[in-house]
């Protein structure tokens, strides 16, 4: 009897210490996963560098687009990379309640920030 009990009780043990191990590589696993959207939201470099190919693609936005669908004409014309980011990247730029509707040419060389500038009409590049 007593001899079931220690087998028992260092079946829970390592039981429980399994769990606390999947435990940590989980979150091991996701910390890492969020500090690598993190710094991408900052750090996202253009889809294209300034002395590759630079595609210029005129784009027209209209009132009340949301950063969702911005993001998915963006992604399907090939200025970024990845539309969820795009959005993560809106709400935390200073440009996220400026952007104005209008004919815009963008170069797939430019950042999400530096389209923002140009869509919020403070870049450069705006054809009206």
């Amino acid at each position: 009897m007593k001899r079931d009990s220690i087998i028992f009780g260092m079946v829970k043990i390592l039981f429980h210490a399994a769990l606390i191990i999947v435990a940590l590589m989980l979150i091991k696993e996701y910390t890492m996963k969020a500090y690598d959207m993190g710094y991408r939201i900052i750090k996202e470099p253009p889809v294209s560098s300034a002395d590759g190919e630079v595609k210029k693609i005129t784009i027209t936005i209209t009132d009340g687009v949301t950063p969702k669908s911005l993001g998915e004409l963006l992604e399907a014309k090939g200025l970024i990379r990845d539309k969820t980011l795009f959005v993560l990247q809106y709400f935390c730029s200073e440009y996220r309640k400026e952007l104005k509707a209008g004919t815009y040419e963008l170069k797939s060389s430019m950042t999400a920030e530096e389209m923002f500038a140009v869509m919020a009409g403070h870049g450069e590049e705006e054809e009206e």
